[in-house]
C-alpha cells in the first residue's frame, strides 16, 4: 500500500482489558473466555437485543483489545500514535471513571490523547472529575458524554435522555470543559444534528469534534426497522446531509471520519459471507465520505478507524486503503491533513 505521507495517526480507537478491569462484558469473558464460541453465545444470551444486534455477532468488544492487538491490525498502515475514546468503563460514582484514565497511562505502550468520560450532568462539580482526570494522566484531553439516543426500538441507545444536547445540566456542566482546556467529543445520530450543531453554537469556548459523521442509522440499508425503504433512506441521506452542513457553520468544530462500517448504519458488511473489497467500500462510502470532506474541509476532518467495533465489517488494511483512494483526489497535502496533521492539532499531541 503506498502512503504518500510519514505518519499515520489514528483519533478514534477503544482500548479494553475485559477480565481484569470493570467492563459490561466482564462476567461473561471470565466464565466463557476459554471458548470462542461459548463466549459469543453466551453474550449474545446476556445482552439485549438491540445491544447485540449494535456490535453485530462477529463484535470484538468481548474479547481483551490492548496495544498489541491494535498494533498487529495496523502493521501496514504507518499508524504511529493513536488516541483512545472511553470505552465503557463501569462506574458506580462520578470519580469511578477516572480509573481508565489510570488504567491507559500503566500500559506499556500508552495513547499519545486519551479522551475520558465525565458526567456532564454534574454541572459545576464536573470539575472535581476533571481535575482528577487530569492529576491521572497528562495526555487527558477532552471529554466524550455520549448523546446517541434513537426513536427506534431496535436501535441502541447510548442516553436515556434524547435530548441530552439541550438540557441545561448538561450545559452548564459542559462548558466548563473550557475551563479546564478540555476538548468534547459529540457523539450522536445523525437525525440529533442540529441539536448538537445548537450546542456548539452556543458555546463556542470548547472545541469539539463531531464523532462518525454523526452516524445515520439505516443510510445504507434496513437496520433496527429503520431504512426499509428506498424513500425511507433518501430521506435520511437527506437529512444527514443538511446536519452536516448546519454543524459546519460552527468553525470550531472539527469531524471524525469513522464508525462507517459499524452495522447501525444499515450496509450489511457484518453479516455477509465474506468481506468487503476496497472497491465495494470507495463504492458504498464515498457519498458519505466526500460531502463530509467537501463540507468541512481537510483540516477540520480526521480519519479514524473505530476500531475494534468497526472491525466487525472488514480488516484495518482494507478500509485504510479504501479511505486513501476516496481522498486521493485531494492530493498529497490534504490527505496529510486526513490522516495526520487536523488530529495531532486537535489534541494538541
Amino acid at each position: 500500500m503506498d502512503i504518500p505521507f510519514d505518519e499515520v495517526i489514528d483519533p478514534h480507537i477503544h482500548l479494553f482489558d475485559v477480565r481484569n478491569t470493570p467492563r459490561p462484558t466482564r462476567p461473561v469473558a471470565r466464565l466463557f473466555g476459554w471458548n470462542d464460541r461459548l463466549l459469543r453465545r453466551a453474550a449474545k444470551a446476556a445482552f439485549p437485543t438491540a445491544t447485540y444486534d449494535f456490535f453485530g455477532e462477529r463484535n470484538h468488544l468481548v474479547v481483551d483489545y490492548l496495544p498489541p492487538n491494535y498494533r498487529a491490525d495496523t502493521v501496514t498502515s504507518k499508524v504511529a500514535r493513536y488516541v483512545h475514546i472511553q470505552a465503557g468503563w463501569k462506574d458506580k460514582s462520578p470519580l469511578d471513571c477516572v480509573g481508565e484514565t489510570r488504567w491507559l497511562e500503566s500500559l506499556a505502550d500508552p495513547p499519545a490523547g486519551i479522551v475520558a468520560y465525565a458526567d456532564c450532568n454534574l454541572g459545576p462539580r464536573i470539575g472535581e472529575v476533571l481535575d482528577a482526570h487530569k492529576a491521572a494522566s497528562t495526555r487527558m484531553r477532552g471529554i466524550r458524554h455520549m448523546l446517541s439516543h434513537h426513536p427506534a426500538p431496535g436501535v441502541m441507545d447510548f442516553t436515556d435522555d434524547d435530548e441530552l444536547a439541550e438540557n441545561f445540566l448538561f450545559r452548564s456542566g459542559f462548558r466548563r470543559l473550557a475551563e479546564h482546556d478540555l476538548s468534547f467529543d459529540a457523539w450522536c445520530y445523525s437525525h440529533q444534528l442540529f441539536d448538537v450543531a445548537d450546542l456548539a453554537r452556543t458555546h463556542p469556548e470548547v472545541p469539539m469534534v463531531l464523532c462518525h459523521v454523526g452516524t445515520p442509522v439505516g443510510y445504507g440499508g434496513e437496520f433496527g426497522g429503520v431504512g426499509v425503504s428506498e424513500q425511507e433512506r433518501a430521506r435520511i441521506a437527506d437529512q444527514w446531509r443538511a446536519g452536516i452542513e448546519a454543524i459546519a457553520d460552527n468553525d470550531h468544530v472539527h469531524v471524525k471520519i469513522s464508525g462507517l462500517l459499524m452495522p447501525c448504519l444499515g450496509f450489511g458488511f457484518e453479516t455477509a459471507d465474506r468481506r468487503p473489497t476496497t472497491s465495494e467500500l470507495v463504492d458504498r462510502l464515498g457519498p458519505l465520505v466526500r460531502h463530509t470532506i467537501d463540507t468541512f474541509g481537510p483540516d477540520r476532518c480526521m480519519v479514524a478507524s473505530n476500531f475494534p467495533v468497526d472491525r466487525v465489517s472488514t480488516d484495518y488494511n482494507v478500509a485504510f486503503a479504501a479511505m486513501l483512494e476516496l481522498t486521493d483526489q485531494d492530493g498529497p497535502d490534504a490527505q496529510q491533513q486526513l490522516f495526520a496533521g487536523t488530529a495531532e492539532r486537535f489534541y494538541r499531541l
